[in-house]
């Protein structure tokens, strides 16, 4: 894989605090332990790997690739360290930073996917000559850059509990940024498998019933029951009712009996008067 048509390296050695960090450094969390451990095998057997710099003024530079070493250096106290200065303008060296940390030591897929996606954005360079230079397919890039699509919050849910790819890659399928941080901090704490959390976020996705607000009317109620009583005397049993107002509410009374409805006061009256 070549960044450089015509890379220029020159070995040296090169005072520390004339070294400034690379500002396109994609690794944002470095283990305490693991310097430490990088810092015991240097003072044990020396740099076995200078750092990759290049120059940015008259004896002034800019660190391309090495964070952890220099760090491991400085925990030594060392002031001096080999160095490999290479001709590299932004965007060269922001990939050389990226492949280094991808090699060297395992990067996680959110930084590596804000690390492409911030060479995408300064540079303009084609995503898909992005991919060739990372040695990764089109696709392979698009799906990690996707992951960007996760909120801020659940980004960071996904860093701290350990969640996998795959499991990030899940929750894009939730549009709430409250129930994606809720499930990944879920899936974290619960160690949900892959599996377990896709059933969960099909779960969530489901569109929720709408219920039938109670309607603030009673008459409503009380004309659907009149005329469900009009259908049991239309088909043949006795049925009478009774609609009260209380202070409590509508009262419906309901008799249904056993014989013929006997005629009630009013009807009687009538009969007489004919």
């Amino acid at each position: 894989m070549r960044i450089l048509k015509s890379p220029v390296r020159t070995l040296t050695q090169i005072s520390l605090s004339d070294l400034s960090p690379n500002p396109a450094q994609p690794r944002r969390t470095f283990s305490e332990a693991a310097i430490d451990a990088l810092a015991e095998s240097i003072r044990e057997h020396g740099l076995l790997s200078p750092l990759l710099v290049r120059r940015v003024g008259p004896g002034k530079y800019e660190l391309i690739a090495g964070e952890r070493r220099l760090r491991a250096l400085k925990k030594l106290g060392r002031t001096r360290a080999e160095a490999i200065i290479v001709a590299a303008y932004d965007m060269q060296s922001a990939i050389l930073a990226l492949i280094e940390n991808i090699q060297r030591e395992q990067l996680h897929f959110l930084e590596e996917a804000r690390a492409c996606r911030a060479i995408l954005d300064s540079e303009g360079m084609p995503q898909e000559e992005l991919a060739r230079q990372l040695g990764r397919s089109p696709s392979a890039l698009a799906n990690r850059l996707r992951l960007l699509h996760l909120t801020a919050e659940t980004q960071q849910a996904v860093v701290e509990t350990g969640l996998t790819e795959r499991h990030a890659r899940a929750l894009l399928a939730v549009t709430d940024p409250q129930k994606q941080l809720a499930l990944a901090l879920r899936a974290g704490e619960g160690r949900l498998t892959v599996r377990q959390l896709e059933a969960a976020v099909a779960k969530a996705a489901l569109p929720r019933r709408k219920t039938r607000g109670f309607p603030r009317d009673p008459r409503l109620f009380v004309n659907a029951v009149m005329d469900t009583v009009k259908r049991i005397n239309a088909l043949g049993c006795p049925a009478e009712t009774s609609v009260s107002e209380t202070a409590s509410g509508t009262e419906i009374h309901i008799l249904l009996r056993h014989g013929p409805a006997q005629p009630s006061a009013k009807q009687a009256r009538n009969s007489q008067i004919r």
